[in-house]
Order: structure tokens, then sequence, then C-alpha cells
């Protein structure tokens, strides 16, 4: 009997644990009424340049491209889908709760502007909610120009990306006239009155925008002294601020060589009527371009060309040395039947044994991979990148 009694209270003590477990589950889980956002916040502080830890009001009601933010509300944990300007998004439901969703906004959601609904809105098993929710539109980015100098009146094709709601593209201060325009393509001509200058494209929208300049466009790999190498790269500047080479050497410049000679090409030409072809006979032949007028150097200069590679070039290399300095030098490679855009900083050149030099007295390209070969050369010049 006294066995009976203590197995009856075993059982009935059972069943008040498993009611209350899940009493205690179904309290915590929730998610039976219709949903609510009370906020939406960011994930993380974008401005955060320390590990102190400072307070700052995350809520917002503005997205970009690309980060992530949470929902705060009620009723969340039987979320099925998020939507922002109609487009669904993923969330990762390792992440929610029934208070809590997180989500990063896709490059597939469109940018608010006039036609979209600029709301947030979440779908549970019991209802949906929304919230006002606008879609920052990113800066303008210049991917590709078609030429990287040129006459007043040329008409240069600028490649990009967000070009939408395009108000004006420039030359530095100078405004260019717009042909044609789309989200990732436009048109202008280059203005009257122009050396050298930064590209820009500035755009408006009803969140976003802005001003953005480029190409990025490649420096070749600086090989410093004790066997250290780096890249870096700049955006371009259209035009020369003193030109060397376009269709002819200009300003005094001119070249010599070692090889197979150099002469004027007017088949295979970047831009104009002319370029400058050089063909090496052998490993280690090189070229020097010497200086006229208009050769003073500092850290804002860059030297500025295009380079051609000919039949049988792909993956050889030229190094570039400034001054007969062969301690140091930059590395360009070529690619086959491909004109390829450099701008090299000074800069480059430089190391803890080497200083900036003031002017330049040759600069040489020494073939590197040791073959015979052909290149051609085009638009070259100076350019202060400041």
């Amino acid at each position: 009997m006294k066995n009976l009694k203590s197995i009856f209270s075993y059982c009935i003590l059972s069943l008040v644990v498993v009611f209350s477990i899940s009493s205690c589950k179904k309290h915590d889980s929730g998610g039976d009424g219709p949903p609510v956002i009370t906020r939406i916040r960011t994930v993380y502080q974008s401005t955060q340049t320390s590990q102190t830890v400072t307070a700052f009001d995350s809520t917002t009601s503005d997205g970009k491209i690309g980060t992530l933010y949470a929902v705060i509300g009620n009723n969340l944990s039987t979320t099925k889908a998020i939507y922002i300007n109609g487009v669904s998004i993923y969330f990762n439901i390792a992440y929610s709760s029934n208070t809590t969703l997180q989500f990063s906004v896709p490059a597939t959601v469109p940018f608010s502007n006039d036609t979209t609904s600029n709301v947030l809105t979440v779908v549970t098993a019991h209802g949906k909610v929304s919230t006002p929710f606008i879609i920052e539109q990113p800066a303008p980015g210049i991917t590709t120009v078609s030429q990287l100098a040129g006459n007043a009146g040329d008409v240069i094709t600028i490649t990009g990306t967000t070009f939408n709601g395009l108000t004006g593209v420039s030359f530095g201060t100078v405004p260019a006239t717009v042909l044609t325009k789309s989200p990732t393509v436009i048109t202008v001509k280059v203005p009257s009155g122009l050396t050298a200058a930064h590209l820009l494209v500035t755009t408006s929208a009803t969140k976003g925008g802005g001003v953005g300049t480029g190409p990025v466009v490649t420096s070749g790999t600086s090989l410093l002294s004790n066997n250290v190498s780096s890249a870096k790269q700049t955006n371009s500047i259209f035009g020369f601020n003193t030109a060397i080479f376009e269709d002819g050497y200009e300003n005094g410049w001119s070249d010599y060589g070692w090889g197979a000679g150099a002469k004027d090409d007017k088949t295979n030409i970047r831009r104009g009527t002319t370029s400058r072809t050089y063909s090496y006979t052998g490993g280690y032949d090189g070229y020097v371009i010497q200086p006229g007028s208009g050769n003073s150097v500092d850290a804002n200069t860059a030297l500025k060309f295009s380079i051609f590679g000919g039949k049988g070039t792909t993956g050889k290399n030229i190094h570039l040395v400034l001054n007969y300095n062969f301690n140091t030098a930059v590395q360009i490679t070529l690619t086959e039947g491909k004109w390829t855009d450099y701008q090299i900083p000074i800069a480059n050149w430089v190391d803890a044994g080497n200083p900036l030099p003031s002017s330049i007295s040759a600069l040489v390209f020494q073939e590197f991979s040791g073959n015979s070969s052909t290149f051609s050369m085009d638009d070259v010049g100076l350019v202060n990148i400041k």
C-alpha cells in the first residue's frame, strides 16, 4: 500500500512538471497574435573605430544594400516571409525569436523612389504588418571609360553602376554635355578648356546617391629593395598635366633604346591616329623615354600610359625603371591583343633606401621575361593625382 501511494505521488508530480514545462514553452515561443513591429535597428555600428563600447541610437528607417538589420517587435516567431519594396528577402531563422528577426538587404531590392512602396512587410502565420523602410541608392561607381584622354568634343563612353537619377557629369569642376544615359552607361562630350581632372558622376535619389569617381586603374607591382613588393591603385585622371606622347612626342620628350627599333604605328592605336611600337630582340632589351620640359615630379605625380601586347606576349613582364635606378622597379604585365591602362604614382618607386626624386631623367622599359616581343604605347603623360 505504501508503495502504491509512492507511485501515485510520483505520477502526479511528473504530470505537474510536464504541464509546467509545456506552459513555459508556450509562453516563451509566443507568436499566437498578429505580428507587431516596434522598430528596425542596425546590428552593427558602422562608425565604430575602436574596441571601446559607446552608446548609439541604432533605430533606423533607412536601409543600405548589403547591410545587416534587425526587426524588433512581437509575435514574430512564426514569420514566413519578409518583403522590402515588394521583393522577398532571405532571413536566418536561426537568429529569429518571438521579438527579433535579422536580415540583410540584398542587391535584388530596388532602390526607393516614387514608384516603389518604400515599406518593409513581415508575414507570419497569424497575419502581416508593414513599416516605412527606405532603401538608399548607393553612390555611382565608374568601372571603365572608353578613353582616358581626349580633345574637346570627343565623345566618351562611361560604364559603371548605379547611374540612376543622373544629374550631371563633370571633369573636375568643368561640366560635360551628357548625350545618352542609362543606369550603367553614359556618353558625354569632352568639354573645352580641359587639361587634367578627375571624372565625376553625380546622381540624386529619394535617399542616397551622390558623387562617384574613377575608374580605378592598375599601377603594376612595385618591386622595391629587400625583395619587398606591393600593388597600389588609384582613380584615373582624365587628360594630362604634362603630355609626353599623343600621336607623337610632345614638349621635347623623345625615346631611344637597344633592340629591333621603335617606330610610329598608324594601325594599332589606343586613341587618335598614331601609337609608338617597340620590338625587343631578346631578353633584357630596353627602351628609354627621356624628358623634355615638364619633368618635375612630387608625391602627387603619377605616370599614366596605355600599353598593348603584341603576339605571344600574354603574361610577359616589363620592368619600368625610373631614372636608371635599378634598385626599384614597377612590373608591368602584357596581354596579347589588348590595351591596358596604367597610372603609376611616382611614390610607387620609393622606399627607405630610394627617396622620392624631384624630376624625371629617364623612363626605362626593360624586357624581363627573356623573350623577343613587341609592344605598343599610346597616351603617355604625367598627371597630378591629388
